[in-house]
């Protein structure tokens, strides 16, 4: 009877042994298996977040090469503009010539006159303001650019008399005054022919018969201003 109750409890033992030791075993694996996944997912994650980073890298590489790019663009259109604007302003002083369709106007004395007389109060003598009046209506009339016999006009140009000496731009002029002007030639031609506009000249054309001549002209050039420049309110500006 022990013999038999030894034996059950060997036997039981045994058992037990047996399903304790396949449950440690099992559990080793689970353990194992879990770990391994782990790992696979965090090499998985570490592979896509390195190739997510080689992307943008690529990204700002190419991004930055627009960036250059597009400031290498604002860069050459700046530099369009501001010589476009300097042109411009070089032409409106005078500094370039200027070329294209315009009208001519022709000044001169009365055939009867004689300005080496001196008599500057004959009537038959062109006057400074004769001139002035013709480049007024010129410049009223949108000129681009206006001369009297080779001498540009701008803004600061004086046009005088000295008893019967036409000065303009301070420089001795003899008649003939050829006035040229590149423009609309049409709208240059209605402020010519405008005699309201214009009319002691043409009071003076009748009267004292001095010439007054009107040419539409497909090409004129007018040369640059070469008389001093005023520059008493220009000033440098340092660049920084």
């Amino acid at each position: 009877m022990k013999k038999k109750v030894l034996y059950t409890l060997f036997v039981i033992g045994l058992v037990m042994g047996v399903f304790v030791t396949w449950q440690f075993k099992a559990t080793s694996i689970l353990s194992g298996s879990h770990i391994t996944d782990e790992v696979e997912a965090r090499e998985s994650l570490i592979l896509e977040l390195l190739e997510e980073q080689n992307y943008l890298q690529a990204r700002i590489v190419a991004l930055r090469e627009q960036v250059d790019e597009s400031q290498s663009t604002i860069s050459n259109q700046t530099e369009t503009v501001n010589t476009s604007i300097l042109d411009r302003l070089k032409s409106e002083i005078g500094l370039t010539d200027v070329d294209g369709k315009g009208i001519q106007v022709i000044l001169d004395d009365s055939p009867s006159s004689n300005r080496k007389s001196g008599d500057y109060e004959d009537a038959g003598l062109v006057v400074a303001a004769d001139i002035r009046d013709v480049v007024n209506a010129l410049m009223a009339g949108s000129a681009k650019a206006v001369s009297v016999n080779g001498q540009r006009i701008i803004a600061t140009t004086a046009i005088s008399s000295v008893g019967t000496n036409i000065l303009i731009n301070n420089i001795h002029t003899a008649p003939p005054f050829n006035i040229d002007a590149v423009g609309d030639t049409e709208i240059l031609a209605q402020r010519i022919l405008d005699r309201n506009a214009l009319e002691e000249l043409y009071e003076k054309s009748l009267k004292s018969r001095i010439v007054l001549e009107i040419y539409l002209k497909d090409s004129l050039v007018i040369p640059i201003y070469n008389g001093d420049l005023k520059t008493d309110y220009l000033s440098l500006i340092d660049e920084e």
